[in-house]
């Protein structure tokens, strides 16, 4: 009988067992390479699509805000405060990115008079801000080309939508090598914006000017190579770890083979399926460990890395969230306050000053200009601070520019606190309240009317003949916003003389503590205000705050803090 030669049937298995492995290995790295890449491509998209929508949330409310903000300066042809103002718009949002590059966000903005003629153009570059006077000529002839094709554009948008046309347009625009996403709005006082409206040849009564504003897209370019520079670094990575982690496998397996160590082969089988498991999505997969040896201790500490796994990213995802919601909050409360700049409005110059006690508060104010000279300003405080009394701020907000509206600028305290008070009510469901202090400031007739709502009564500083001057407050009570559904206030009306300080303000800066435990009080409060009496409002404002920030020191602060300066000249 013929001898049969050929390898043995261990040779065999060990080439046929190490060929498995191999196979195996290969497969996991470009599964994982697979994965990797387009785990890769998903979130490239997503932050780049997040940057898109950041620029077009950006664009879509802060052109309207602006728009709003110009509208006095327009009216009385103030080119000066124009530029002022577009300048500051173009410059706030610049920050420096990771490796020094800088991000511009809003990068070009310019500003039309009601007659389609331009009043000034800013762009910003790596000098700064540079704001080009328009001196209200035609569009048409600005040097600026980006300006000449991107005011095309936006009448082109606004007649072809016809009567359905938006009145808020965006598209993109290049210029040279820099790419736009531009938003434009015009700019109506006593009648709601149309897009037909802003294309007629006759401004009317309504029609101010336009603002049309240009948003950086090298970001979104920069997040795109950042990504695709991203990923090639992790497939290089994934693919030599994965080589090497593979080439391990192989040596071992290829042992296991050698020495048939079933008992050996099985639970490293069983581990591997549980970890593919795993990297396929399976968090709940874990490995049942028998054996006390190392590959127990490896079941083991498989079984910890996949727990570890599972709360490390319910941690993640929920900390994300968290942290976007904690953002979106405060950018939009950001919104909801007046800016710190003082304001000076004829006889009555104020200021004021808004500190959160977290990333979102509970304490608002701001201030409007109603008709026949009268100047509203109201102060609130809801209960408690955070996210959800940010929420209520902004209902109160929103209240708020609903009864000017409805009564046309020409809306008394009462009715405001009523229409604010029905808001909070509805909103809030008594789970919070919200006080509230509301002053109507009439030039003509040098006096101010006010209602409340369970807030702090405002001091009104008058200074005497010895110099010294004396407190009196603005008294007079009513229920808190949303306590009760059908609350009724009461209005009183105080004569105002030139010199007079009025202080509008929250429990906060008053209640809040220092680090013995020491309330900083009604005294301390009432001593730095008669100290900085001689000041105009804005460095009276700064130097009641710097005293109140030098008593508390680096305490954290229990409560928000809010606070109007006014003195009437």
């Amino acid at each position: 009988m013929a001898k049969r030669s050929g390898p043995s049937i261990s040779v065999k298995m060990i080439l046929t067992t190490t060929l498995l492995i191999v196979l195996t290995v290969v497969g996991v790295v470009l599964v994982n390479y697979y994965k990797t890449g387009r785990v890769y491509d998903e979130v490239a998209t997503q932050q780049i699509e997040r940057r898109r929508t950041e620029i077009q949330q950006s664009g879509e409310l802060q052109t309207p805000m602006v728009a709003r903000a110009l509208e006095p300066q327009l009216i009385n042809r103030q080119d000066e405060e124009i530029v002022n103002i577009v300048k500051g718009v173009v410059t706030q949002d610049t920050r420096t990115e990771e490796g020094g590059v800088v991000a511009y966000g809003l990068r070009i903005a310019y500003v039309l008079d009601l007659n389609k003629n331009l009043v000034v153009t800013c762009t910003e570059s790596k000098d700064g801000v540079t704001c080009k006077p328009g001196d209200h000529g035609a569009v048409t002839a600005s040097p600026d080309r980006v300006v000449v094709d991107t005011w095309k554009k936006t009448t082109e948008a606004w007649g072809k939508g016809g009567k359905d046309a938006k009145t808020l347009v965006s598209f993109e625009a290049t210029d040279g090598p820099d790419k736009y996403e531009f938003f434009a709005w015009p700019i109506f006082v006593g009648a709601p914006p149309t897009a037909q409206a802003a294309l007629a040849e006759d401004p009317g009564n309504a029609r101010q000017g336009y603002v049309v504003f240009g948003y950086d897209l090298a970001p979104i370019e920069r997040e795109r190579a950042k990504a695709e520079k991203q990923k090639t670094a992790a497939l290089n990575s994934t693919a030599i770890w994965s080589g090497a982690v593979g080439a391990m496998f192989v040596l071992i397996g290829t042992l296991l083979a050698i020495f048939q160590g079933l008992s050996i082969s099985k639970p490293i089988k069983l581990l591997a399926w549980k970890a593919d498991q795993i990297a396929r999505g399976d968090l709940e997969a874990r490995v049942e460990v028998k054996s006390t040896d190392e590959i127990g201790i490896l079941g083991e500490n498989f079984n910890f890395m996949a727990d570890q796994i599972v709360v490390l990213l319910q941690q993640t995802a929920e900390k994300a969230k968290l942290e976007q919601e904690l953002e979106v909050a405060r950018t939009i409360q950001e919104t909801l306050v007046p800016p710190n700049d003082p304001v000076s409005q004829g006889f009555f110059k104020f200021a004021g000053y808004f500190q959160p006690a977290s990333q979102c508060g509970g304490d608002w104010w701001t201030w409007h200009q109603l008709v026949g000279d009268k100047i509203l300003i109201v102060i609130g405080d809801v209960t408690g601070h955070g996210v959800p009394s940010a929420m209520i701020t902004a209902a109160a907000k929103a209240a708020c520019d609903v009864a000017r509206s409805v009564y046309q600028d020409d809306v008394a305290v009462t009715k405001l606190l009523e229409i604010m008070n029905y808001a909070i009510f509805e909103s809030a469901k008594r789970k919070f309240v919200m006080t509230c202090f509301a002053s109507i400031i009439d030039a003509k007739k040098r006096t101010i009317t006010y209602a409340n709502a369970g807030h702090n009564f405002p001091y009104l500083f008058r200074a005497g003949e010895d110099g010294k001057g004396e407190f009196g407050s603005l008294m007079i009570r009513g229920n808190r916003l949303g306590d009760l559904r059908e609350s009724k206030y009461e209005a009183k009306t105080t004569e105002l003389v030139p010199g007079d300080i009025l202080v509008w303000y929250t429990d906060g800066i008053v209640e809040c503590e220092n680090a013995a435990g020491e309330e900083y009080g009604e005294k301390r409060f009432r001593a730095s205000v008669r100290r900085a009496a001689a000041l105009d409002a804005g460095e009276m404002r700064d130097a009641v705050v710097a005293d109140s920030q030098q008593f508390f020191g680096e305490t954290l602060r229990k409560d928000d803090i809010t606070l109007v300066v006014g003195r009437i000249h």
